[in-house]
């Protein structure tokens, strides 16, 4: 003859266990996941460079010599002010060719620049700029310089208020302040934006898809 189980046992010996297990569960809470991050431009953070180079989807620059400032938070570097001079390339895909050349007379273009902005994710600068040759400076007048620059662009892309987010991996703002064309915006990742500030002239319509990130 086989016993049937007692359901008042059975629940006592479920309370012991939910009993002893708690414990150890309040022991370790789910921590939640940062996303808005405090951005600091120190001193501690300025270079001078050689040589340096970055390329994008649709964009590629290099200076031969400047200076760097990078806006670093606890989960590494978001931005980078590059003072240069040095040369930019944009292409753009077919297209858009011909809008781009009513805008800028020339497709590719390749322009002189003064300075850039730029805004990525700090994976993504490790994998670039970050693996490059750069020389501690602590020079408080390239400090002075990307600040200035620092509160112009960072409210324009990627913030929360004062505290900066992080874009997604290989998506990045680069502003370039050229010679000819005055600043130029360019936007990459699933979506691609550029556009001229001054006299403005856009290229992409919203929400084009970056053929190269599909």
């Amino acid at each position: 003859m086989v016993r049937s189980r007692n359901p008042l046992r059975a629940g006592i010996v479920v309370a012991i266990i939910l009993v002893s297990v708690m414990p150890a569960l309040a022991q370790e809470p789910a921590q939640p996941q940062t996303t808005f991050f405090d951005v600091q431009l120190s001193k501690d953070e300025i270079y001078s460079y050689k040589n340096l180079k970055f390329t994008g989807d649709y964009f590629s620059f290099e200076s031969a010599a400047g200076s760097l400032a990078l806006g670093t938070t606890e989960a590494g570097v978001t931005i980078l002010i590059l003072l240069g001079p040095g040369s930019v390339t944009i292409t753009t895909p077919d297209e858009f060719q011909d809008k781009f050349k009513t805008a800028f007379s020339a497709h590719p273009l390749t322009t002189s620049f003064k300075t850039i902005y730029m805004r990525l994710n700090p994976k993504e600068y490790a994998e670039t700029i970050g693996k490059q040759e750069l020389a501690k400076s602590a020079d408080e007048s390239v400090l002075t310089r990307a600040k200035d620059i620092y509160d112009q662009k960072f409210l324009a892309s990627y913030h929360a208020g004062p505290r900066a987010m992080l874009p997604n991996y290989k998506t990045r703002r680069a502003e370039f302040e050229t010679e000819a064309h005055g600043w130029i915006v360019h936007d990459e990742g699933y979506w691609i934006t550029l556009f001229r500030v001054s006299p403005y002239a856009r290229i992409y319509p919203a929400n084009t898809i970056n053929p190269k990130q599909k």
